[in-house]
C-alpha cells in the first residue's frame, strides 16, 4: 500500500528540476524524500 498519493509525471519532473536548481538543501532533501516514497523506497 503506497504511503503517499501518486504524483503525476509532470509534477515529478518539476520536483527533480527544483532539486537540482535550489540552493536550499533542506527543501531538496524533502523533495528527494517525496520522490523516494513515490518509488516505494524507504526513507528514514
Amino acid at each position: 500500500m503506497p504511503i503517499i498519493a501518486p504524483i503525476p509525471r509532470g509534477e515529478r519532473r518539476l520536483m527533480q528540476k527544483a532539486i537540482h536548481k535550489t540552493r536550499d538543501k533542506n527543501h531538496a532533501r524533502r523533495l528527494t524524500a517525496m520522490l523516494m516514497l513515490h518509488r516505494g523506497e524507504r526513507v528514514s
